[in-house]
């Protein structure tokens, strides 16, 4: 009987072994990377913005409808809150006179909060719905397919009425979740990837096993004077130079600046190496890869930094 269970156990692990799937790469590095957000809402765009956005104007004269002065205020303040979360799209208080940023324009249809008492509850209900539009001089033209609309319900017993947000809390709820559905698409995410590894030739076998073992900065460094010999033509191994110095950007730096080193140096090598082998789709995707989140991601980081101590070096003395 035990050497029955025994022989169907090695069976069943025999069987399981035969459905999984050969091709999965095993051999590269870890790394992070930023990609377009698939969360697509019902923003449609008619032009492309492969570079993200870096700035972004909302004020009141960029918002319309049947609605008081003060609230527009309240949106175009909670508009920009929210644009600055993102920490890739800089807030702007001044309109473009060239076309340098784009507007996010709001047509609002709704926004309301009523309070009502139904048998020993207090209820507050808070509706906000409007157009999106994103324009930049004909460069970027987007805009909700549909009116995006949100509705919040808050009820507490009568004794405990005072715990409900007040009218102006619930506005910055709801207005500040439909922000966000309409700009988070146009906010890389950050996910990690196995980049594969070649090992075409001699070297980049030695540099692909030491980029498998976690040894980054040895592969890159054993290969280095090769790949940057102009005549250079071996396009696997100038690729997995490129491997090792992104795995460096995401395990040996320790601030932006040498991430960004880094990547930029990678970008270079994957870029040869897609030119001279234009059908691997390793190279092209790692290319495709690398610049979009120099241009997105970390330029959003740099122009944060800047701004930090641009404020920094405004802020009132403390002492004298």
């Amino acid at each position: 009987m035990k050497r029955a269970i025994l022989f169907f156990l090695g069976l069943i692990l025999v069987l399981l072994g035969a459905c999984t799937p050969t091709n999965i790469p095993s051999n590269g590095a870890v790394v992070n990377v930023y990609r377009p957000n698939p969360i697509k809402e019902n923003m449609v765009c008619s032009s492309q913005n492969a570079k993200g956005i870096a700035y972004m104007y909302v004020g009141t004269d960029t918002i319309t409808g049947k609605i008081p002065q003060s609230d527009k205020e309240i949106i175009a303040q909670y508009a920009r809150a929210v644009l600055g979360e993102t920490r890739f799209i800089n807030p702007v208080t001044i309109p473009a006179m060239n076309g340098e940023y784009p507007d996010l324009s709001i047509r609002v249809q709704r926004l309301s909060v009523t309070t009502k008492k139904e048998s020993n509850r207090i209820i507050r209900d808070g509706v906000f719905q409007a157009n999106f539009s994103i324009r930049q001089a004909g460069m970027l033209e987007c805009s909700t397919a549909a009116p995006v609309l949100i509705e919040k319900k808050f009820q507490e017993p009568i004794y405990k009425a005072d715990s409900l947000p007040s009218d102006l809390r619930i506005k910055e709820i709801i207005i500040k979740e439909a922000v966000r559905k309409v700009v988070r698409q146009f906010v890389p995410v950050k996910t990690n990837i196995l980049r594969p590894v070649k090992a075409d030739s001699e070297f980049s076998k030695k540099a692909s096993a030491m980029i498998n073992a976690g040894n980054c900065r040895g592969a890159y460094e054993l290969i280095r004077s090769l790949v940057n010999n102009p005549q250079c033509k071996d396009a696997p191994l100038i690729y997995d130079a490129g491997v090792a110095l992104e795995c460096m950007a995401w395990t040996d730096a320790n601030d932006v600046n040498t991430q960004i080193s880094y990547l930029n140096k990678a970008l270079k090598y994957y870029q040869k190496a897609a030119v001279l082998t234009p059908t691997d789709q390793d190279m092209q995707r790692a290319m495709r890869d690398v610049s979009y989140e120099l241009n997105t991601a970390f330029a959003a980081f740099k122009r944060q930094k800047t701004t930090k101590k641009l404020l920094q070096q405004y802020r009132a003395p403390t002492g004298y």
